[in-house]
């Protein structure tokens, strides 16, 4: 998924394929190819990088150095082009977009070593890419085709066309010729249809196809750039006027400020399917199995290949409730807040880190984004310094300490009894309006980027928390607020 650029939106398209055994054994060669390439490129930039190192380490000087070895695509697909017919003589049986995908991966992988080492990438730091392994390196190939935008796709709308060495196809045995022709539709589960018609009335265009395998499947991801007024226009759901605050948890995926109708229940919970605690035992058996067979059987690959598409299912059926809440909140809402939170420091909890990562929180709020995005709905994200939790929704009297097992709040200055999590979130959504209101007053941002400050005096003290600044957040008005948001 990408961000929006002048009017512009690029989405990731996937369609689940359904290969036969030769298309599986060739879309396995191609990967081998792409792989082969991006280890073609990192050898010769770091057997570059080593020649120089001994050289400036014999005291030459650094003009007499031998010249170095340029990162760019360009230069290393020039360079390989030269030298293919020698280190790869089999290149006519795969397509050439096979090596152009490995050198691309290597030339991005260098490119983000040497941003993150030079502080200009932010982030986790990247380390030096290495090389890829046949038996751990996931199998993927990437495909351009700019010109003919309509023939990727089969006039049946249930194929997609896989692009085949010319070698092949130009070939002189009939038999290469005619096995050719088989391998050239990939069936796809779902119909292309809706995809066909953007590209067809010119409102989108295909930028890039990537076959990968993922999940234990083959799948084929179009990378669509198409303006935002042109989006297919999505089944509308009946809009609530107003705001909404998303609070994400364990027990319960999210927790919103009100309830709403086939979305929560009653006190607006979402249920969390835990899609991975449901399979773990079923998992546990497989990787007992796998460890007793010998290491290249047949039985072995079968186990392995049950094992990642358990995991598919694990991770679409994980996906499918975070579209679902996503799309219901994108479109009933104005404005949607959210907490800002560290997903990647959470995980370092380990009694924690395997329900964190069922829960999949940190792609819930890249899906809330987008579908804000795609929607039009204004998204805010409430500083994970604020507090949220401790705070009374209904007065704004901010609690010393609230342990984590306490799952109630109770307000020693008004009385309020509430649910943690549904306290929580409408003090997301109080804030997030706050937010958006002092951001709508100050469109340059100057005063206002979306998050307020950590603490009064911006010092970097950012694991305390002031009362007082949570308390002013509350609004003076807040014991008269209506009490529900009412279907327009």
């Amino acid at each position: 998924m990408g961000a929006a650029d002048e009017g512009f939106v690029t989405r990731a398209v996937v369609f689940t394929l359904d290969t036969s055994p030769a298309q599986d054994r060739m879309l396995r060669s191609y990967s081998g190819a792409a792989r082969f390439a991006y280890n073609w490129a990192r050898r010769t930039i770091v057997e570059n990088l080593e020649v120089r190192a001994g050289e400036r380490a014999a005291g030459v000087a650094e003009e007499a150095l031998t010249p170095s070895q340029s990162w760019s695509a360009y230069s290393l697909r020039k360079q390989f082009n030269q030298v293919k017919p020698e280190v790869a003589s089999w290149s006519g049986e795969v397509a050439k977009h096979c090596f152009d995908t490995g050198i691309i991966q290597a030339a991005e992988a260098f490119k983000n070593w040497s941003a993150s080492r030079n502080g200009e990438r932010a982030g986790v730091r990247v380390g030096f890419p290495g090389f890829k392994s046949r038996k751990t390196a996931k199998l993927s190939v990437s495909f351009v085709e700019l010109n003919h935008q309509l023939s990727w796709f089969h006039p049946s709308r249930h194929a997609i066309r896989l692009m085949l060495p010319q070698t092949l196809l130009q070939s002189k045995n009939l038999h290469v010729r005619a096995k050719m022709q088989q391998l050239v539709w990939l069936h796809t589960v779902e119909s292309t249809r809706r995809l066909y018609r953007l590209v067809e009335q010119d409102k989108a265009t295909v930028q890039k196809v990537t076959i990968s395998y993922t999940g234990g499947r083959w799948q084929a991801s179009f990378m669509v750039r198409y303006q935002l007024a042109a989006r297919p226009q999505k089944r509308g759901h009946t809009r609530i006027a107003g705001s909404v605050g998303v609070d994400v948890g364990l027990t319960h995926l999210a927790t919103l400020s009100w309830p709403v109708p086939d979305v929560t229940d009653e006190d607006g919970h979402v249920h969390n399917p835990r899609p991975l605690a449901g399979q773990l035992e079923r998992l546990k058996d497989l990787d007992r199995r796998i460890a007793r067979c010998s290491d290249g059987s047949k039985n072995r690959a079968k186990l392995v290949r049950r094992r990642a598409r358990l995991h598919g299912r694990v991770t679409k059926t994980r996906a499918i409730a975070h579209h679902q809440l996503a799309n219901q909140l994108a479109a009933r809402f104005d404005l949607v807040g959210v907490e800002d939170l560290n997903v990647r420091g959470m995980t370092h909890n380990r009694p924690l880190a395997r329900a964190l990562a069922d829960a999949g929180l940190g792609q819930l709020r890249t899906i809330i984004t987008t579908e804000c995005t795609d929607r039009g709905t204004n998204l805010v994200a409430v500083d994970r310094w604020y507090p949220s939790s401790k705070t009374c929704s209904n007065c704004g009297t901010v609690t010393a300490k609230l342990s984590l097992s306490q799952r109630t709040f109770d307000c020693t200055t008004c009385g309020t009894h509430i649910d943690r999590d549904v306290n929580a979130a409408r003090n997301i959504e109080r804030e997030a309006v706050r937010l958006h209101a002092q951001q709508q007053a100050d469109p340059s941002g100057l005063d206002v980027a979306g998050l307020r400050p950590e603490t009064r005096n911006a010092a970097l003290r950012t694991h305390k928390t002031e009362p007082a600044t949570a308390g002013a957040a509350v609004s003076v008005d807040a014991r008269t607020r209506q009490s529900h948001l009412r279907v327009a």
